[in-house]
């Protein structure tokens, strides 16, 4: 049995799935917690791993009495209210009071029992073991989280009448994993969160209480960002407790980062001798109405200390939108509808693609979600931006440079990358990404080379592209033919749908070759590919050279050419994605737009595993190759 196990972690939705494939459960307004149980020891852990059986004995005696002997079980922590819904300040104040007597324990997963790891199990397998270990030894005070039944919607709407916090979403056939996963959803009916506590001003009225909380979260650069403050929800016995416990952590300095330390952003009528920095270790829960443009707290609600939660790991949540989800009433997600990572999304209606439905929100949520897996292709890149103000159906804009058309977040870069043409792009944020959609962005598109070294590309690209009614098993058979020869000549390459017709095969180098030694391999590779069989491969653009052809193009490797990022969404019916995929599920795939905007979250939650996972730690040079194809002195 492991000594340590982190909980899974659920992702924040901006709607509900719909699917058949989906098990609900409520959402427990508690503290997370962990039983580790063995022969020798029963140890209560939190979320942030501290071990708090010490702090609630009648938990630990409840749990002694099922009997077991190697388990690991998780759940939520909480007090009951009058009206038998949990009662978050309730549960606070009997840690604060030491009288933990009446904690009840909800309990929603088995990932070990009883000497037999469970992880690897299907939830529904998972959950109906630990149901029956429930019932079999029923103990005061321990509950199974049951499963709730019926239409996403209703669900939804139940859940806010009875005025629960929300609801969790979870893949029936999902593994437990202990990091933050797509399979594992939350959706709240109040916008709320936890946020580190940098700050703190007096009362006006001269009482020692605290008149507002200077709010922070971490990004991704582990630099704490100012989001606000709150000022209201709390007694004036919390907030004579609260300006105790931030006196003894007080410092001269703001915690923020170096540049939001020299123009932070808190009201003007804090002036500085109300005004306190402390180290940022205390962590707030607290309910807010939305986000403003530029990521500050609206109309921010207090609702208690966080003492289970470690300030370091908190970020600012951003939501998901999963496929074929049903969008959730604005008044379920205060704020939140035209609002995405902070930034206002105007027209969130309109459409994006008349053939099915699809609007400029869920463009946007689309890559708000995807931003984790599709900045790595992004960063430090040129970009080149597809525009659709009138949708798929209108007229169509590819713009490379800033022209008259600023976009918030996006980066030009030096003009002198590429002497003679306006400066280059890039978009190296989530808030640039969303900033982008907001502006109708819908492909993006990206050089072959990073801008440090921006005369030696870092990979090559080969476009393999159907002829008109040409089947997609040509596809396959030219895309496993073009990775033979390049292992052949001693290069590793990646493969990706192209979110069209076709397919794209990737192959990254040390950059050390030019742009014309480069292009002049890869246009060998694809001449030496149509003369193995030229029945079926042609080397030349033009669609009259490929009727019943796979056309290999090798022409995207020249100085200024772009391909389409991965997770791009395509700006044709059905907004396909160009996503990467594993040699090994080429017999899976059906089309070059198998995966669309709607799809292509749940295929990233439920993957087993990044399919270019070293894709981006490969090492390798053009040097056998270019040798082996006869083209001079190696590079």
């Amino acid at each position: 049995m492991p000594a340590t196990l982190a909980p899974q972690l659920a992702t924040l939705a901006a709607a509900a799935p719909t699917s058949a494939d989906w098990a609900w459960e409520i959402k427990f307004d508690g503290y997370r917690l962990m039983a580790r149980i063995d022969k020798h020891a029963l140890r209560l852990i939190t979320r942030g791993g501290h071990d708090w059986s010490a702090r609630m004995p009648a938990l630990v005696e409840a749990l002694r009495d099922l009997k077991l002997t190697a388990s690991w079980l998780d759940g939520e922590i909480v007090v009951l209210g009058a009206d038998g819904t949990p009662d978050f300040n309730a549960l606070q104040n009997a840690f604060d009071q030491g009288r933990t007597d009446a904690i009840d324990y909800f309990l929603f997963d088995l990932p070990y029992c009883e000497g037999e790891d469970l992880r690897q199990l299907p939830l529904t397998v998972r959950r109906q073991r630990l149901k029956q270990l429930l019932v079999d030894k029923p103990v005061p005070h321990l509950h199974f989280s049951a499963d709730v039944e019926g239409p996403p919607a209703a669900i939804m709407a139940s859940a806010r009448r009875l005025g629960l916090e929300g609801m969790f979403a979870k893949r029936k056939d999902a593994p437990y994993e202990s990091r933050r996963t797509q399979t594992w959803l939350k959706l709240k009916n109040r916008l709320r969160q936890e946020f580190v506590i940098a700050g703190y001003s007096d009362r006006s009225s001269g009482e020692a209480q605290i008149g507002s909380l200077l709010l922070g979260v971490y990004d991704e650069t582990q630099q704490l960002v100012s989001v606000g403050k709150v000022g209201t929800d709390w007694t004036a016995e919390t907030a004579a407790r609260l300006q105790t416990q931030l006196k003894r952590i007080e410092r001269a300095q703001a915690p923020f980062g170096a540049q939001l330390a020299r123009q932070p952003r808190w009201s003007p009528a804090h002036d500085a001798a109300a005004r306190h920095w402390v180290a940022p270790k205390l962590v707030a829960e607290v309910e807010f109405a939305g986000w403003t443009p530029d990521g500050q707290l609206r109309h921010a609600r207090f609702v208690g200390l966080r003492s289970d939660k470690q300030a370091n790991a908190v970020r600012r949540e951003s939501s998901v939108m999963p496929p074929t989800a049903l969008p959730l009433p604005a008044s379920s997600l205060a704020g939140s509808r035209s609002v995405v990572g902070g930034i206002a999304i105007s027209h969130p209606d309109r459409s994006i693609d008349a053939s099915t439905g699809i609007t400029k929100i869920e463009l946007v949520r689309y890559y708000a979600s995807m931003a984790e897996w599709m900045l790595p292709h992004l960063n430090g890149r040129p970009c080149a931006l597809v525009r659709g103000p009138g949708g798929i159906g209108g007229e169509l804009f590819f713009q490379k440079h800033a022209a008259t058309l600023g976009i918030a977040g996006v980066r030009e870069l030096a003009a002198a990358l590429w002497p003679g043409h306006a400066p280059l792009l890039e978009v190296p944020t989530i808030q640039a990404l969303i900033a982008c959609a907001q502006m109708y962005v819908i492909e993006f598109h990206t050089w072959n080379v990073c801008t440090r070294n921006i005369d030696r590309p870092d990979r090559i690209f080969f476009d393999l592209d159907p002829g008109e009614g040409e089947r997609l098993a040509r596809v396959l058979e030219a895309a496993t033919l073009v990775r033979g020869l390049l292992h052949e000549l001693g290069l590793q390459s990646w493969l990706k749908t192209s979110g069209g017709k076709g397919l794209h095969v990737v192959v990254p180098l040390t950059p050390r070759a030019e742009w014309d030694t480069a292009k002049a391999f890869a246009r060998a590779l694809v001449q030496r590919l149509a003369r193995v069989a030229p029945q079926r491969f042609v080397a030349r653009s033009g669609s009259a050279h490929r009727v019943g052809k796979v056309f290999v193009d090798y022409l995207r490797n020249n100085r200024g050419a772009t391909t389409v990022a991965a997770f791009s969404a395509r700006a044709r019916p059905g907004l396909g994605v160009s996503m990467p995929v594993a040699w090994d599920e080429m017999p899976l795939l059906l089309r070059g737009d198998q995966w669309t905007l709607r799809t292509a979250p749940e295929r990233i939650a439920t993957q087993a595993a990044d399919p270019w996972q070293d894709y981006w730690t490969t090492k390798q040079t053009l040097t056998s190759g270019l040798k082996a194809l006869g083209l001079g002195r190696p590079v």
